[in-house]
């Protein structure tokens, strides 16, 4: 089924968008583009396709060696943006080419195992790549991926099974599923900041005291993660707690994530106002 496709280079993040995308969230490809590559060879387990599927369809990402990465907006074969990639260590930096494109760079750390790989923000001030970039991806066969997870957890204590799990569910849409796997692991370890601010993505449009209980967890254990301001801040606004919100939201930014500045301006100019 042929799904809309995201607007990527639109500067405002939509409400409830960057949750789904942060927990689940480049290209047109041309000859000259693909020529001026050619002397690229990126060795990296990254390379390949990758697909996650959100509130607005599918998106998959196709690293290629020559240092392109192709994105397809609505997973349909149709190039929608080029960008060039580069890794160093565990960051990926984006400079878009062709199509959809933002200016500037963006630039991501990079968590990859062997079922999943994520993208966490650093620095990028273009909203549609952030929230077409940040969350969970997997491969395409992904039904084998989690058909050999329960096997493996079937015969294991391992946690990292249930966390690895719980993630490959968050890239697919499936929610309540990824909660289940996300509430088994903190059952038995709840020392792990980033699992909660994955449980708390779960919770959205539904259970926003959760998420906020959730959220203040992982802040508790890290004090300096953006993603839980950000996504307490989202959760306390739809409470109609907007100062507390906003608060969040200039923590967040305070931490690294400066496009809320501009993406939540109007909701909070008020309260920023007051605190200049």
């Amino acid at each position: 089924m042929k799904t809309n496709k995201i607007s990527y280079s639109l500067g405002i993040i939509p409400k409830f968008m960057v949750v789904f995308l942060l927990f689940n969230g480049i290209l047109f490809s041309c000859n000259n583009s693909e020529k001026k590559q050619d002397a690229v060879n990126i060795d990296h387990p990254i390379v390949g396709k990758w697909i996650k599927v959100g509130h607005t369809g599918n998106t998959s990402f196709n690293f290629k060696k020559n240092g392109l990465v192709e994105g397809d907006f609505g997973n349909d074969n149709s190039i929608d943006v080029v960008a060039e990639y580069e890794i160093k260590n565990d960051t990926i930096k984006f400079v878009d080419k062709k199509g959809q494109a933002c200016e500037g760079y963006g630039l991501y750390k990079i968590d990859q195992t062997d079922n999943y790989v994520s993208f966490d923000l650093i620095e990028d001030n273009c909203a549609g790549r952030i929230k077409t970039t940040l969350g969970f991806w997997v491969r395409p066969n992904f039904e084998d991926t989690l058909s050999k997870l329960n096997t493996q957890i079937e015969n294991s204590s391992q946690l990292e099974l249930l966390l690895n799990r719980g993630r490959v569910f968050l890239a697919i849409g499936k929610s309540v599923q990824a909660k289940q796997d996300f509430d088994s692991f903190i059952s038995q370890d709840s020392t792990n900041a980033r699992v909660y601010i994955n449980r708390a993505g779960t919770r959205f449009p539904h259970d926003m005291k959760g998420a906020v209980l959730d959220c203040n967890k992982s802040i508790e254990l890290n004090p300096k993660n953006k993603n839980a301001y950000f996504l307490r801040g989202l959760a306390k606004y739809e409470l109609g707690e907007k100062e507390q919100a906003c608060e969040d939201f200039e923590k967040a930014i305070e931490l690294g994530f400066s496009i809320l500045r501009i993406a939540e301006q109007k909701r909070c100019e008020n309260f920023w106002v007051k605190t200049e």
